[in-house]
Order: C-alpha cells, then structure tokens, then sequence
C-alpha cells in the first residue's frame, strides 16, 4: 500500500509540476511579439493542454509541437523578403525557447 501511495504522489507531483510549467509556457507564449511590431500590440496565441495527458512522452511532445506552431503563427510577419523572413525565424526561436516546458 505504501509502495502503491508513493507511485500516485509521485505522479501527482509531476502533473502538478507539468501543469504549472504549461501555465508558465503558456504566459511567456502570449507575451511573444511579432518581429516588426515595435508599435505594433503584442499578438497571442492561447496553446489548449485540455486534451493532453501531459505525465505521458506522448502528450508532451503534442504539447511541444502545439508550442512551435503557436509560435509560427504568432511571428509570421506575411513578408517573403528575406530580411522580415530571418527575423521572423528568430521571433519563432525565442518564443519556443521562453514558451517550451522543461522536459523531464
């Protein structure tokens, strides 16, 4: 029984500790900025964990995906030159690294 109560708390923690990391990811996802929109307000993209089960490989990696094209969406400046282009990639970069969950 204490082995079985461990096991449940244990995961218990890691959901928990998953959850509040979404949370944060989801915060610093929605703060993220479209490359060229120094006057511009910021865009956001919400990023839904409803359906996840994010104590599984499986549904953080949805997780993770869902993060990167949140952040497509929410960088793409609709210019095919290429300077707007780099910077948008760069946007996209930044807003995965200070959006994407700590990997455990």
């Amino acid at each position: 029984m204490f082995a079985s109560t461990f096991t449940t708390a244990s995961t218990a923690r890691t959901v928990i500790g998953t959850i509040g990391t979404v949370f944060c990811a989801g915060l610093c996802l929605l703060t993220a900025t479209a490359p060229a929109a120094a006057a511009e307000a910021p865009r956001a993209q919400l990023v839904s964990v409803a359906d996840l089960n994010l104590a599984h490989p499986q549904g953080r990696n949805a997780l993770d995906a869902r993060i990167r094209q949140a952040a497509r969406t929410v960088c793409d400046n609709g210019s095919g030159d290429l300077r707007a282009r780099a910077e948008a990639a760069r946007c996209v970069r930044a807003a995965i690294a200070s959006a994407a969950p700590i990997k455990g």
